[in-house]
């Protein structure tokens, strides 16, 4: 039997759904999957998310497109990322909607929806200052022109991207808004059927309310965090991921001895050290080594110790009522969580959750 545990609380992504329906105020959600649901377990939370009244998907590649298809899952699916030509006749033939860019993939998608005899449906991105994938807003409306135009396309959707929507009254932000917008207004004139205009990510669902448009796309945000802890008491949010995992082994050693790899923790004291049956091959960083903190029934205890493939140790100290095989909280909802375990080693919650391991089970509960 596994030692470490992932449990995914299913009341609590209802609870972060429902604060983001209630900034939505009836505009369609389109919640992102990608990255196996950000560590979450794709299928189960996609299955959740429709039996909540969720009815498009977003994800970034082919791949997690079939899987959800394949898994019996009816919602609309979005892949968010760009594929090679060799998966277009796939994509389109499974009616998934896809993310464009320039005229020359768009092209590549409608030759192979000509050949199937099926129109492909098409989100035109406009790059307004995210500087990854989508057109420059000046060639926006040739491009939505072309789709237009063609039998063997369907405008999904126009969208763009922001880099900096945690932060509130951002000067750079407003202006990809009103650069977006401004575009947009250029190629309905003309007649263009847009679709869905969708704009929001997490950071710009809770701070900017003129970017909600048709349609929102919450990330991060779904799973209980928000981008940035700035806007921590602007939604009420609660993490959906646990991780556990068991002491598997307890000894006792005197002061000055050396544990694990590297030898760069020496005790203090004669102390009580516990193994802890998880480690970085389960998803359990490297660099919290030193750092992190595990919760054991109501005590927080430290990492000791360079954290190996499968294994860490923590100090229990000279008296310790911890048993074998007690459960060992890694973050979760009550604490350390992601974001906690993000800033000791400079990243963000995305990285804690989505490193979470397959060989770690899924157990959804509530």
């Amino acid at each position: 039997m596994a030692n470490t545990y992932a449990y995914i609380h299913l009341k609590n992504l209802s609870h972060n759904l429902a604060r983001i329906n209630a900034i939505a105020q009836g505009r369609k959600i389109l919640p992102a999957v990608k990255a196996n649901a950000y560590g979450h377990g794709a299928v189960e939370i996609a299955k959740h998310l429709e039996k909540q009244g969720i009815s498009s998907l977003a994800v970034a590649t082919l791949e997690e497109a079939m899987e959800l298809r394949e898994s019996g899952l009816k919602s609309d699916i979005v892949i968010l990322g760009l594929m090679c030509p060799s998966d277009a006749a796939v994509a389109v033939k499974n009616d998934f909607c896809l993310f464009c860019s320039d005229i020359g993939y768009i092209k590549m998608l409608e030759n192979s929806a000509k050949k199937i005899g099926q129109p492909a449906r098409i989100n035109l991105e406009i790059d307004t200052g995210m500087g990854r994938t989508g057109c420059m807003p000046e060639e926006a409306f040739s491009i939505a022109e072309y789709i237009d135009k063609s039998p063997y396309l369907m405008m999904y959707g126009i969208s763009t991207h922001f880099p900096v929507s945690e932060l509130a009254d951002d000067d750079f932000t407003a202006s990809q808004i009103a650069s977006f917008y401004k575009t947009v207004e250029l190629i309905k004139k003309r007649g263009i059927d847009t679709g869905y205009l969708h704009l929001a990510n997490s950071g710009a669902i809770i701070n900017y309310p003129d970017s909600l448009a048709d349609m929102i796309r919450p990330g991060i945000s779904l799973y209980g965090y928000v981008p940035d802890t700035s806007l921590s008491n602007k939604v009420s949010l609660k993490p959906v991921m646990e991780l556990l995992s068991k002491v598997i082994f307890i000894k006792r050693v005197k002061k000055g001895s050396t544990i694990s790899y590297g030898r760069r923790w020496q005790a203090p004291c004669d102390t009580l050290i516990a193994t802890v049956g998880a480690g970085y091959a389960d998803g359990y960083c490297r660099l919290l080594s030193g750092k992190a903190k595990v919760r054991i029934k109501d005590r927080l205890y430290p990492v000791v110790g360079t954290i190996c493939m499968d294994q860490f140790m923590i100090d229990l100290g000279p008296a310790s009522d911890v048993k074998l095989y007690d459960d060992v909280v890694l973050f979760g909802p009550s604490g350390p969580d992601a974001q906690d375990l993000a800033e000791l080693i400079g990243t963000i919650p995305y990285e804690i959750t989505c490193a979470v391991s397959s060989r770690v089970k899924r157990v959804y509960i509530n």
